[in-house]
């Protein structure tokens, strides 16, 4: 399954990567660190699965949920998030999300839910 992460802090990302490029069954297609990267990222890969962070530094990333749902791609989501919040799990889900995930929870569950879309 190609999957396109979408994570401003480098260092997150990094570890979202290499976890997700270690995993059977899992391609990463690209990486995106703001809404506007992610836009133009998700365009030019068309992956089926992406990781999403809502605090990006130039918007939120319920944006690039909107603009996913807007263009009728049938892309999973999984939405990993510092701030948790019922509110925002709720928008989340309703935009189309298929996981609001923790980020203190680990990296390691957003691949697990990754995967079970893949197999």
């Amino acid at each position: 399954m190609k999957v396109f992460i979408v994570e401003d802090l480098a260092q997150t990302r990094q570890e979202l990567a290499e976890l997700l490029g270690a995993t059977q069954g899992l391609e990463l297609v690209g990486q995106a660190g703001s809404v506007r990267e992610a836009l133009l990222g998700l365009e030019a890969t068309a992956p089926e699965a992406l990781t999403l962070d809502i605090s990006l530094p130039d918007g939120s990333g319920v944006a690039v949920l909107k603009h996913i749902r807007r263009r009728g791609w049938a892309t999973r989501v999984v939405v990993l998030t510092g701030n948790p919040y019922e509110a925002l799990r709720a928008k989340c889900l309703q935009l189309g999300a298929a996981a609001v995930l923790d980020k203190l929870d680990g990296l390691g569950q957003a691949r697990d839910t990754l995967l079970t879309f893949a197999f």
